[in-house]
């Protein structure tokens, strides 16, 4: 590469060009970028250039996020985010914390990629750079696509397409239309989301990028998938395997083999999908494992720690010149004895109460610090274990639908499939339910606060629980007023207080009984009502009823399965929406939840 050190004087200027250059490389280029980084950290040391530094180790985590080696890409980014925050360059700290955003949505954690974009947002926002608001807002859209909130989405990607449009920055639009194809496919709305993709793709297909063409036909053949034209969905899948393959990418090649195992499953092909599966899980699993999972909290605690010892120091410093200017302050009152005696009398008093006051309060932190860091690993534990027990779950479900198909089977043999299929979805819906108990202590989200019609929206949903009534001969209506009744409150929480309710009443309430959802409104209170006529609650038991795996004499009435979590998570998500819940319950007479919402 003798082409970098003769196209002009090595300088200052002529290194940051290099560097940027490099940094839009893609994995067609990895031993480019690994060279540059060496090449720019030794030119730097001998122009004595400091930013240098920086520049090499985010190239060399950027290497090695394009290699899939995320525990060096944090650690380099990491080492990036200090020196750039010691440095004061904001523009750095930006780019750092948006690097450490993409590795954390790459291994599985889009809650916390969400909070590193945040800060990000906030130092982009005050810096009032219109690029990289533009880029802040398409990221934290993917996210939220990520996190399933496709709405909250649409939000931030139609502020970026508003900036594109206002200046003119048409080079940003792939990354906007790409994620508002992915907001509206998540919506299913999957015409909406190809018209979306296929412009991406022409934006593409001129450019000649191998990895963006990628991400396109990915998308697109999924797109296809959803709309059945299972032809164009293989071709376009076939030709992202190929150009995953090509760009020698372990990840990119494992989401592709995951989209032709949903290919061949809608085909009815469950060998092929079941082969492509296998395939899938044994890259994703080998890209984000255990051991690496562990490796990577650990990196992002010691760079806590030494992020806190930076601001200790500052803290330091500032309570030193405090205790000099009450020094000279006392001396200036010595002057005068009577009143200069008191203030010296009190003084110590105050410096002994403050002493004993910061001891505790040094006990208290640490405490605090211990507690979070124990809780920060049951949860890591926590998702890797979701992770590792999801796919085999989901491949008995498979095996067990492809032996349904064989018509040798007996009616016993049958049964007893059917028992196993039912065994490995409840299995599913458990790991997933005590997911969200467990971590609900360490949430800490923003509410997506919409004003909404209520009363249609309650229509919309119990309209979705009616084939599970009519399959038990429970008759499920609703009880609303004819004019909207408007709320100012999240749609994802409360859609998921009114599903947890139905579908608890409807398990607990037998065949040619009924159940009313109603919806009320006053001057200033919204109050969401759902009826049983079921076996009801016994007064004793009432007061268990929103524990944490709470399992009472009440069993449901067809033999579905309970795990005692349901009422705990309706609870948490109506405090979070500042409501009330009560319940009304006599056994043989039915059960009455009632959930309140302040206007």
């Amino acid at each position: 590469m003798g082409w970098v050190a003769q196209a002009q004087p090595v300088d200052t200027t002529y290194l940051k060009d290099l560097y940027d250059r490099t940094i839009s490389f893609n994995e067609e280029k990895l031993d480019s970028i690994e060279w540059v980084a060496a090449y720019i950290e030794k030119q730097s040391s001998s122009l004595k250039f400091g930013k240098g530094k920086i520049l090499a180790n985010r190239l060399r985590g950027y290497h090695s996020e394009l290699s899939g080696n995320y525990e060096n890409a944090i650690r380099y980014y990491l080492f990036t985010l200090s020196a750039s925050r010691e440095s004061s360059i904001t523009e750095y700290e930006i780019a750092a914390l948006s690097d450490l955003a993409i590795v954390y949505s790459a291994i599985k954690q889009p809650e916390k990629a969400k909070d590193v974009y945040m800060q990000s947002l906030r130092l982009v926002e005050k810096n009032g750079e219109v690029s990289s608001m533009i880029s802040s807002y398409c990221n934290i859209g993917a996210i939220y696509n990520l996190l399933n909130m496709p709405d909250s989405a649409l939000y931030f990607l139609n502020v970026a397409h508003r900036l594109i449009n206002q200046h003119h920055h048409e080079e940003s639009l792939p990354f906007v239309y790409n994620n508002t194809g992915n907001a509206y496919f998540k919506k299913q709305q999957f015409l909406k989301a190809l018209g979306y993709f296929r412009q991406n793709k022409l934006i593409h297909d001129k450019t000649r990028n191998s990895a963006d063409l990628w991400v396109d036909h990915l998308n697109i053949g999924d797109a296809y998938i959803e709309l059945k034209k299972y032809d164009s969905a293989t071709l376009h899948t076939d030709s992202a395997l190929q150009l995953a393959i090509s760009l020698e990418s372990k990840s990119k090649e494992a989401d592709t083999y995951a989209l032709f195992a949903k290919l061949y499953e809608k085909l009815e092909n469950y060998r092929l999908a079941y082969g492509y599966q296998r395939k899938w899980y044994q890259l994703d699993t080998a890209l984000v494992n255990e051991a690496s999972g562990r490796t990577i909290v650990e990196l992002q605690e010691r760079f806590n720690a030494s992020d806190r010892e930076n601001r200790n120091r500052l803290l330091q410093a500032e309570v030193e010149h405090e205790k000099l200017r009450n020094k000279t302050l006392s001396s200036l009152a010595s002057a005068a004895v009577l009143i200069g005696l008191l203030v010296g009398l009190l003084l110590v008093v105050y410096r002994r109460s403050n002493r004993k006051l910061v001891e505790v309060n040094q006990v208290i932190v640490r405490q605090k610090e211990k507690l979070a860091d124990l809780n920060y690993e049951k949860n890591s534990l926590i998702s890797i274990v979701s992770h590792d027990l999801g796919s085999p779950f989901a491949s008995i479900a498979m095996w067990s639908q492809l032996l349904e198909k064989d018509n040798s089977l007996t009616p016993e043999q049958r049964n007893a499939l059917a028992r196993i299929r039912e065994s490995s979805l409840n299995g599913e819906r458990l790991i997933r339910n005590i997911l969200e108990i467990e971590k609900q202590g360490t949430r800490h989200e923003k509410l997506e606060l919409e004003e909404m019609d209520v009363a249609a929206f309650t229509d919309h949903l119990v309209s979705t629980h009616l084939p599970a009534a009519q399959r038990k001969e429970v008759k499920l209506q609703t009880i609303r007023p004819q004019l909207p009744v408007y709320l100012l409150t999240d749609q994802h929480l409360f859609s998921r207080i009114l599903d947890n309710l139905v579908s608890n009443a409807i398990k607990f309430t037998f065949s040619g009984k009924s159940i009313t959802v109603s919806v009320r409104e006053d001057k200033d209170h919204v109050e969401l009502e759902v009826a049983d006529e079921g076996i009801g609650i016994p007064k004793e038991e009432q007061h268990f009823l929103f524990g944490k795996y709470a399992q009472l004499s009440a069993r449901p009435t067809a033999g579905e399965s309970s795990t005692g979590l349901g009422l705990s998570i309706v609870q948490r998500l109506v405090n979070e929406l500042n409501g009330t819940i009560l319940v009304e319950s006599e056994p043989g007479a039915g059960t009455t939840f009632t959930v309140r919402f302040s206007k």
